[in-house]
């Protein structure tokens, strides 16, 4: 028999709702994560200009994602904002797909199919390729680094305002 002055045992879901509510906390900071990324990829592009063989200012400057890559869905967000003169375009990246951007995973070899006039976003390069431009998360802040040798491989150049924010330039 309960009186009321006995303590009474924790809820037992409550253990659960906590833990759930934890769970929602890191899908968020996820989700942040990737919203602040997909905002790094657009201002990038913005400073960026492409050669005159890109093509026309009437046509989109299309941005290719892996289709399970985590930015995917923060990036597609993004589709038809104004860059410069012509809108974003968000594409799954494959064969026959034109792209200016590539967003590519950290820790592989530069793609064969990286050609000229595509600016290279690696996200996260452990080793390996690390594209004209790396996302770096650092100290819980995100920063980027910036090759301007790969960039002029790809006939682009950088703002200098956008190289003053990197982290590092080579």
């Amino acid at each position: 028999m309960r009186s009321d002055l006995t303590p009474r045992r924790p809820w037992p879901r409550r253990g659960l709702a906590l833990a759930l509510l934890a769970l929602a906390r890191c899908a968020c900071a996820q989700s942040d994560d990737a919203a602040l990324k997909a905002a790094y990829v657009y201002n990038i592009a913005q400073f960026t200009s492409w050669p005159a063989s890109a093509g026309p200012a009437t046509r989109p400057l299309t941005v290719c994602v892996s289709g399970g890559h985590a930015l995917g869905q923060s990036l597609r967000k993004l589709h038809g904002k104004p860059v410069g003169e012509r809108r974003l375009a968000v594409l799954e990246a494959g064969p026959g797909a034109q792209c200016d951007v590539a967003v590519l995973r950290g820790g592989g070899p530069r793609p064969p199919e990286l050609g000229s006039g595509v600016l290279a976003i690696v996200d996260e390069p452990k080793n390996g390729y690390a594209g004209a431009v790396a996302l770096i998360e650092e100290d819980q802040h995100l920063r980027f680094d910036i090759d301007t040798v790969e960039a002029a491989r790809a006939g682009l150049h950088f703002s200098s305002r956008l190289l003053r924010l990197a982290r590092n330039v080579r």
